[in-house]
């Protein structure tokens, strides 16, 4: 609140107390007093006035910066009726009433949206866990009678049990901390089961593994982050060369950190495209006919915050792209951060 704002509420009052002053002097003189005598009257109407709004300005100031610091300290906006004095005039209690009343309401929309938002979680992770049984049993039956239509079934059930599983990854993702467990392991635990999701699809593109085995640990969950390795070699399997196609995995360690790095040769990204891969349902520029839903890295990067790890991408368009997940050795103490 600014002085100007203040007065300008005061207007009509201004304009009458200006009134009020001019008729009191016309008739001071009218009775015989000088005008120079009027005077300190004047100064004496004018200095009582300044001081009660002065100290009127300077009590609403004080009030709307305590009601602003207390909002600046709430997480959540509507609550800011809960922290407020009890009112003492009777607009300020008109005021009060009427955003309690707007809290209170609000307060039933937020709780009755997150309840609605509880049981469609609940729905879509039970719906996926059902309609993994049937996906399953037909890839036994495809892989039992291996020719031609059944490995071209298979393949393309595999894509519906990636996206199942991509499914049920972003219903939790709003609330990893209840489902991760955070323990110490070695970084090729993680490596290998992810490379194992997407054995059948390196094979078939006849696509190049290098993979230098390390002794590094770290520190996070291992079931998330090897799904975050098998989003990241699925892109890499996706977007990958016609020929001699190969995708590298390394990881080097710093002073106080673990890096992982996943290296392909493939088409690469855009550099206006680059800043925007991690961006929900962003499929870029270059997808050609490749079915993307954009929610692959959007979810590895979501997933690398909530477990308090750092992903970055390089990429020199026709050439390849570098994935690199970088492991705190204090990720553990400091889940949630980006680093």
């Amino acid at each position: 609140m600014t002085l100007m704002n203040y007065l300008s509420e005061k207007l009509m009052l201004l304009f009458l107390n200006l009134f009020c002053s001019i008729a009191l002097s016309i008739y001071f003189i009218l009775l015989g007093n000088s005008f120079p005598s009027v005077l300190p009257v004047l100064f004496v109407w004018a200095f009582i006035l300044a001081i009660v709004w002065g100290s009127g300005y300077y009590r609403q100031k004080k009030k709307a910066e305590q009601i602003f610091h207390q909002l600046d300290l709430l997480d959540q906006k509507y609550l800011i009726c809960e922290m407020l004095e009890k009112p003492v005039t009777n607009e300020d209690k008109l005021y009060c009433h009427i955003l309690r009343a707007a809290c209170k309401s609000m307060l039933e929309n937020v709780n009755h949206l997150k309840q609605s938002n509880r049981d469609y979680k609940e729905y879509i992770e039970e719906w996926i866990h059902e309609i993994k049984t049937p996906i399953t049993a037909i890839d036994l039956i495809c892989k039992n009678n291996p020719d031609s239509e059944e490995r071209r079934i298979g393949k393309e059930l595999s894509r519906i049990g990636d996206l199942v599983e991509q499914a049920l990854y972003y219903a939790r993702s709003e609330h990893v901390e209840k489902d991760y467990f955070i323990r110490e392991f070695a970084l090729f635990d993680a490596i290998g089961p992810a490379l194992m999701q997407n054995r059948t699809l390196l094979l078939e593109e006849h696509i190049r593994l290098q993979v230098e085995e390390t002794a590094d640990t770290v520190c996070t969950d291992e079931k998330w982050l090897t799904y975050i390795l098998s989003q990241i070699l699925s892109n890499s399997i996706k977007y990958h060369k016609p020929t001699g196609a190969f995708i590298k995995i390394s990881a080097s360690r710093t002073k106080n950190s673990v890096s992982l790095i996943i290296e392909d040769n493939g088409q690469g990204i855009p550099p206006e495209d680059l800043p925007r891969i991690f961006e929900k349902g962003f499929t870029g520029s270059t997808r050609g006919n490749r079915k993307s839903t954009g929610m692959g890295l959007y979810l590895c990067r979501k997933l690398c915050l909530k477990l308090g790890l750092a992903i970055r991408a390089d990429s020199v368009f026709g050439e390849g792209t570098t994935i690199t997940i970088n492991f705190p050795d204090s990720t553990y103490n400091r889940p949630g951060q980006d680093n």
